[in-house]
């Protein structure tokens, strides 16, 4: 029996005069019948309970986040948006994982519905059991050395279940560079920067004291989002973070 449909059914009988003269059984028994009877009724009082409690827990989430803000280091990775932006939000990303592709879109249209308002800052953070995103994140670091990091990161994260499938992907990541009209040979030397891999190194240092232990997690002026959440939530972070006195 669904806890809902017992309170409910509970508080119906204890309301009426002959409650008290009924066995556990007889109480089961008429809840029971209730339900058989009326499934839309209760389908749209669990559809409502369900949805009032993952509201109750978003609020929660955003109270905590905002009670806990961290400073986020930025400096040396790459952002777009204006750099004196009331709003910084700060990604820890993992290009193989697909809740960070799920979640791309949704910092898309928050960037769009605050055009020039908020400052997008990206840091890796590739989880050790996606074997192909440390190569992903240097490919990524080489479109950056082209001045095409955030084209090539919606390239990634766009077709992430066509190279992160392939025996090899480093053709993939070749061919979406020339997609993007970048110089090919460059790019592929570029992959194997070992300063990449410190990049790496220093983004993993950087996010582990702050708690990044999954991705996406996302910072915004340093209250904490983790998942790839819906869009309401990462508005209602930004309404409030907007409030913050210039230099917070």
């Amino acid at each position: 029996m669904n806890r809902l449909a017992m309170v409910l059914f509970l508080s119906m009988m204890m309301a009426a005069p002959r409650a008290m003269a009924l066995d556990k059984n007889e109480v089961e028994g008429i809840i029971k019948e209730y339900i058989k009877t009326h499934p839309q009724e209760i389908s749209a009082a669990m559809k409502k309970y369900e949805a009032d409690e993952r509201a109750a827990q978003a609020e929660m989430a955003v109270k905590q986040a905002l009670a806990n803000r961290k400073n986020v280091p930025t400096a040396g990775s790459p952002s777009t948006g204006p750099a004196n932006a009331p709003v910084t939000v700060v990604e820890f990303s993992d290009f193989q994982c697909p809740y960070c592709a799920r979640s791309a879109p949704t910092i898309n249209q928050l960037m769009a519905n605050h055009k020039g308002k908020i400052r997008l800052v990206f840091k890796n953070a590739p989880l050790p059991f996606h074997d192909k995103a440390p190569a992903a994140a240097k490919a990524a670091m080489a479109a950056e050395a082209q001045g095409k990091f955030w084209e090539y990161r919606e390239a990634l994260m766009a077709k992430q279940n066509e190279w992160s499938q392939a025996p090899n992907p480093k053709t993939n990541f070749i061919a979406y560079a020339k997609d993007l009209k970048m110089d090919a040979a460059r790019f592929e030397k570029d992959m194997a920067n070992p300063a990449f891999q410190k990049r790496l190194d220093e983004d993993k240092a950087v996010g582990a004291p702050l708690g990044v232990q999954g991705t996406p997690t996302y910072f915004i002026n340093g209250a904490m989002v983790v998942g790839a959440q819906e869009l309401s939530q990462f508005e209602r972070i930004v309404a409030e973070v907007s409030k913050d006195k210039p230099g917070k």
